[in-house]
C-alpha cells in the first residue's frame, strides 16, 4: 500500500516516522536529574541571546538568568570578556569558569550554531511550546531530513528494498535515537553534509552549474555551524572540483571551490574579531587548535587508539551500540574484492557504484578520524561521538549495498540494533539514569560485549 503512494508522500512519511521515534527520546533525561546537559544549556543560551538581543553577548543573559527554567548552568564556559564601563558581580551559583568581566562575555558556542538554533527557539517562545523543546524537535527534524536525503544516496548504489532497509536500520540505532534531540550541531551539520554529498554526486552524473554551486554553498556553511567537520567539507569540495574538471567544466569547478575559500576567509576574519583567533576556542589557546596534546606518547595514542576506540570500545564503541554498522565493514570488503577481481572490465556500469561507495566512505572517515584524534575530550562517548553521529547518514547509504551481499546476517544485525533501541528506551523510562550511564543502561548482550577491549585515552 505504501509503495503505491507518490514518492514525495513516501519520503514525507519516512521523515515523520523518524521524527516520532526521535521524539520518544525526549522522555529520557540528558543528564542525571536534568533535562539538558551543561553544554546544551550554554548553546541554548546563545540562541536566547540572538532572539532577544540580536547578538552573542551573554552578559545580560547571565544577569537575567533565563537558564533557571532549563535546569541551571554550572559555571561559565571559557570565553572572551568584552570591555565596557558596566561593572557586573558574579552570581554565587557561577563559581566555576573565568571571571565575568564587565561589559560583555562571549562563549565558544560558535557563530553559526546559535543562528541555526535561534529560529526554533523563537518559535517555541512565541507559540508557548517552550524554547528548549522546540529546539530539540528542530534538531531531530533536521537529522530525520538528513536520512531522507541519505535514502536517495542509497538508491544510487543499490535498489530497494535494500536501500531503504539499510538507511532505516542505521537511523533507528541507539546512538542516533538518543542523540537526535541533543541541542547541538549534529542535526544541522548532518543535513548540510548529506546534502553536499548528494549534490556532488549529482554533479558527477550531470555537471550542472546549479548543482555545483549548491554543493559549494553547503560545504561553505558546514564550518560556520561546526568547525571540526571542516575536513569532511574539504573532501566533498575536492571531489566536486575533480569531477567538474574531468567533464571539461573546470572553470565552474574552480568557481565553486572559490565560494568555499571565500567563506573560509570570512569565517577566519570574523572569528578573529570576535574571539581573538581563528576558532571559537581562541580565548583558551590563541591561534592554535584546542587539542591539548600531552607529549609524544599522547599523540601516538590518539592516532592509533582513538579511531579504534570509536568503533569497538566495550562501553562506548559504535559497534557495541549499533551492531548494524558492521555492514559498513562488509561494504569495505566488497569494494576491495570488486577491485581485486577487476570486475569493472566486465561490468563497466559498476564503476559508478564503486566511485559512489568509495566517496561515501572517505567522507565518513574525514568526519570521524580527525575529530577523534584532535579532540581534547575522549572522542568515544556512548552516542558515538559528534563527528560520527553527523556522518552516519552518509555512511548509512552503504549499509544496504552490503546487506544485499549478506542478507541473513544483515537482517540479524538490523534486528539486534532495533531491539537495542527499544531496550534502551524502556530502560530509560523505568530508570532515568540508564539513559546517561552506559553501565546502567547495559543492553541485553548476556555479557557478550566483554570480548570487546576497553580502550581509554
Amino acid at each position: 500500500m505504501i509503495a503505491s503512494l507518490p514518492r514525495p508522500v513516501r519520503l514525507l512519511l519516512l521523515w515523520a516516522g523518524l521524527l516520532a521515534v526521535y521524539a520518544a527520546g525526549l522522555t529520557l533525561p540528558a543528564a542525571p536529574g536534568r533535562d539538558l546537559t551543561a553544554t546544551e544549556a550554554h548553546r541554548l543560551l546563545a540562541a536566547h541571546s540572538i532572539v532577544t538581543d540580536g547578538d552573542l553577548d551573554l552578559l545580560d543573559e547571565y544577569i537575567a538568568r533565563p537558564y533557571e527554567h532549563w535546569g541551571g548552568i554550572a559555571g561559565l564556559q571559557p570565553g572572551r570578556p568584552l570591555p565596557s564601563n558596566v561593572a557586573v558581580q558574579r552570581d554565587e551559583r557561577q563559581k566555576e569558569g573565568p571571571p565575568l568581566a564587565p561589559g560583555g562575555y562571549i562563549e565558544p558556542t560558535g557563530l553559526g550554531l546559535g543562528a541555526v538554533l535561534a529560529p526554533a527557539y523563537w518559535f517555541g517562545r512565541t507559540t508557548g511550546m517552550g524554547g528548549p523543546l522546540a529546539v530539540q524537535l528542530w534538531c531531530a527534524g533536521l537529522l530525520a531530513a538528513a536520512f531522507v536525503v541519505a535514502l536517495g544516496l542509497a538508491r544510487r548504489i543499490v535498489p530497494d528494498p535494500w536501500a531503504t532497509r539499510g538507511v532505516v536500520a542505521v537511523a533507528l540505532s541507539p546512538p542516533l535515537v538518543l542523540g537526535a534531540t541533543q541541542i547541538g550541531p549534529t542535526g544541522p551539520t548532518a543535513l548540510l553534509l548529506t546534502g553536499a554529498v548528494a549534490a556532488a554526486l549529482a554533479v558527477r552524473d550531470h555537471p550542472r552549474t546549479l548543482a555545483a554551486l549548491s554543493c559549494a554553498v553547503l560545504c561553505a556553511l558546514i564550518p560556520w555551524v561546526w568547525l571540526p567537520l571542516a575536513p569532511a567539507a574539504l573532501v566533498v569540495a575536492g571531489a566536486l572540483t575533480r569531477w567538474m574538471r574531468r567533464r571539461r567544466r573546470g572553470l565552474m569547478g574552480y568557481m565553486a571551490l572559490e565560494v568555499l575559500l571565500l567563506s573560509a576567509f570570512i569565517l577566519l576574519t570574523v572569528s578573529d574579531r570576535i574571539y581573538g583567533g581563528p576558532t571559537p576556542w581562541s580565548p583558551q589557546v590563541g591561534w592554535s587548535l584546542p587539542t591539548f596534546f600531552d607529549g609524544f606518547w599522547d599523540v601516538l595514542q590518539r592516532i592509533f587508539l582513538s579511531p579504534v576506540g570509536l568503533l569497538i570500545d566495550r562501553d562506548f564503541g559504535l559497534l557495541r551500540w549499533a551492531p548494524v554498522l558492521v555492514l559498513v565493514g562488509v561494504a569495505v570488503w566488497r569494494l576491495v574484492h570488486w577491485r581485486r577481481s577487476r570486475l569493472f572490465r566486465v561490468f563497466a556500469d559498476e564503476i559508478h557504484v564503486e566511485v559512489s561507495v568509495l566517496f561515501l566512505l572517505l567522507v565518513f572517515v574525514a568526519a570521524t578520524v580527525p575529530y577523534a584524534i584532535l579532540s581534547p575530550w575522549p572522542a568515544t562517548n556512548w552516542l558515538g561521538g559528534a563527528g560520527a553521529a553527523t556522518a552516519l547518514p552518509v555512511v548509512a547509504a552503504t549499509v544496504g549495498w552490503a546487506w544485499q551481499r549478506v542478507p541473513r546476517a544483515g537482517a540479524a544485525l538490523a534486528a539486534v540494533t532495533v531491539v537495542a533501541t527499544v531496550w534502551l528506551l524502556g530502560a530509560g523510562i523505568f530508570d532515568g539514569g540508564a539513559a546517561t550511564d552506559p553501565q546502567r543502561g547495559a543492553l541485553p548482550w548476556a555479557g557478550a560485549e566483554r570480548v570487546l577491549p576497553e580502550i581509554r585515552r
